[in-house]
């Protein structure tokens, strides 16, 4: 299988050896196009920029192998606009603020239909805040948009000449009706934004084949199977083997998504939470976000030990190095419990006791207070998910790139109070869409099969002691947390 993983920071292709997992890895950098009359804050991809690296990505990656299927994954609220000829008119990112006064206009008047029907806060992050912004300030560009899909949607379109929108980023983009399940079109209909009528696809379904033309501008043979695996967070959770009922899955990357599979639609009577569809059928997922977690440790490493192909290893190794508890320092540099119904900057940073003459802190302090910090920001969002559902959660496991870090797996454990299981590969979103992949094309019977077949976990289990110091630490970095959300900037 070769898999396609549109993240963050990258577009990451992977080729998937069902007894060996991930063997052959290529990637190619988003390139991003100036628009004329954009706010500041707004983000576009340059389409033809970034297919042509992707092309070149693809054809690395398979050095002239030949592949059953591609596996398309992405990252969420990433969003295309197409005109009736297939054509690109916007290709955007996550982190495309174009639409922040427009969003808050929305939510102003519609916010709880909103969230009521798609579980998803607020519109500027939305598809519903974008379409907004063009209806408003380019109405002539606006009334060309015949499909809005997303970013693993376009992509697979790019493959196959296919256009589909896969559930799982539907319903992240707050297109999908989550009572219905279909395209939330009488939402959109009501906000004066019709959407196409655009056909729904499961991660688990071929939606389309490989076209000469992909073809001959990636290297994969004529027919290849197009599967559009889903949302980065959702692959990520059938790579960590988290497919039943209270199983919390942890895809901690760039940001650190905390996700439970829950068996009907759990929805904040507040707004904190979001609530999206599984990559199963007929499951759904209740969401905590700890932020931009991994974006945090970036800064922390280039700011404490700078760049080099060991920085993170060496970063890892200051933590290991520091007592528990950092001996007083807690840090805050954004991660914390998800409330999108109250979002904003606020202040954060790194306190310790002074004076420093006493307290002789170093960098391993700084880091280790940073790692326990994230750790006490997830047992927030997990406490805050098992309320709403109204118990504990049976299992926790956690991938991501932040796994590579040992130090950190422990602590998590330790804060938590209960074993968390590691995959047996930190890139447990690509594995999650490849076994989507191999699903939509026989393979396995179902999902919940070739989990049970393919995934293989180490548990991390925690030690009495430290759980113990570490619950009291925990409240006092809660305490200070509130007190800093309370500051004025």
């Amino acid at each position: 299988m070769l898999v396609v993983d549109a993240g963050t920071s990258a577009v990451r292709c992977h080729l998937f050896h069902p007894s060996a997992g991930i063997v052959v890895s290529s990637a190619s950098p988003w390139v991003y196009t100036q628009e004329a009359g954009a706010p500041e804050l707004a983000r576009a991809f340059d389409p033809q920029a970034v297919w042509r690296g992707v092309s070149n990505a693809i054809s690395r990656c398979l050095a002239g192998r030949r592949v059953s299927a591609v596996a398309i994954t992405s990252q969420r609220q990433a969003l295309a606009f197409l005109d009736a000829d297939g054509n690109e008119i916007y290709v955007g990112p996550n982190v495309d603020l174009r639409a922040v006064f427009e969003g808050a206009e929305l939510d102003e008047i519609h916010r709880d239909r909103i969230y009521g029907t798609t579980g998803h806060t607020p519109a500027f992050m939305l598809a519903a805040g974008k379409l907004r912004w063009f209806q408003i300030h380019q109405p002539d560009v606006y009334a060309r948009i015949a499909s809005v899909i997303s970013l693993a949607d376009w992509l697979a379109f790019k493959l196959s000449g296919e256009i589909a929108s896969e559930r799982t980023l539907a319903a992240e983009a707050g297109m999908l009706d989550l009572e219905s399940g279909r395209r939330a079109e009488d939402l959109y209909l009501d906000l004066g934004m019709p959407l196409d009528r655009v056909g729904l696809t499961n991660s688990d379904d071929v939606m389309g084949r490989v076209t000469a033309q992909a073809s001959e501008q990636t290297g994969l043979a004529p027919g290849t199977s197009v599967v559009t695996a889903g949302s980065d967070t959702q692959c990520g959770l059938v790579g960590l083997g988290a497919t039943a009922p209270r199983q919390v899955g942890i895809v901690a990357g760039w940001s650190a998504s905390a996700q439970m599979v829950t068996a009907s639609p759990v929805i904040s009577s507040t707004g904190e939470t979001w609530t999206g569809v599984h990559a199963m059928a007929n499951t759904w997922v209740l969401e905590s976000s700890a932020g931009d977690m991994g974006n945090a440790l970036r800064w922390l490493k280039d700011t404490m030990v700078g760049g080099g192909d060991e920085a993170y290893k060496e970063l890892d190794e200051l933590a290991a190095s520091a007592p528990l508890g950092s001996d007083g320092a807690r840090a805050y540099l954004g991660a914390g419990r998800m409330d999108m119904s109250n979002l904003g900057m606020r202040l954060g940073g790194i306190v310790f006791p002074v004076p420093l003459t006493v307290s002789r802190f170093g960098r391993q302090h700084v880091v280790r207070s940073a790692l326990e910090g994230f750790a006490f920001a997830f047992r927030a969002n997990i406490k805050q998910m098992e309320r709403l559902v109204g118990g504990p959660a049976t299992t926790m496991a956690i991938g991501g790139g932040m796994t590579q870090s040992m130090t950190f797996v422990r602590i998590l454990a330790a804060v938590l109070g209960r074993p968390v299981k590691l995959g047996d590969d930190p890139r447990a979103t690509a594995e999650g869409a490849a076994l989507c992949a191999r699903v939509a094309t026989g393979h396995y019977h179902s999902i919940e099969d070739a989990v049970s077949d393919a995934i293989g976990v180490t548990t991390v289990e925690p030690d009495a002691l430290d759980i113990a110091l570490y619950d009291a630490l925990y409240m006092a970095w809660i305490e200070t947390d509130q007190t800093l959300s309370e500051q004025p900037i």
